[in-house]
């Protein structure tokens, strides 16, 4: 298993850029610990068929994708939106951590598609 690639529907507003400036730090909170909750089953899911490392990966390379309908995330919204999601990956001990230290490349891309329910953020995490 050299890549593990999850695919969530969204990022909650809340977490986002903008969102954290509107958002009560309690509302933030809920939606973290959920989004961490999920990806953290994403992920467990994804690597059943096969073992998971019996060791952290201590290079990885990690990519996020949006898939957006109407207005997509700057990058930074982006980023700041997948925080809990990279950090599920540190979790479930696929990487030993998402500092530099460890990440060797961490990249972002964007698609329009042209439904509401196509939408979504997928996260690939890949050994370096």
């Amino acid at each position: 298993m050299e890549t593990i690639s999850i695919e969530l529907p969204g990022i909650p507003g809340s977490l986002t850029k903008n969102g954290r400036r509107r958002s009560h730090w309690s509302t933030q909170q809920k939606a973290t610990k959920q989004l961490l909750e999920d990806s953290i089953f994403l992920i467990r899911y994804a690597i059943q068929e096969e073992s998971p490392p019996s060791e952290p990966w201590t290079k990885a390379k990690i990519h996020i994708h949006q898939k957006w309908s109407n207005n997509p995330l700057d990058y930074e919204g982006l980023a700041s939106g997948a925080a809990p999601i990279v950090d599920a990956f540190t979790h479930v001990g696929i990487i030993e951590d998402d500092s530099p230290r460890y990440i060797c490349s961490y990249t972002m891309s964007e698609e329009k598609v042209p439904k509401q329910a196509q939408r979504a953020i997928v996260v690939t995490v890949s050994r370096a």
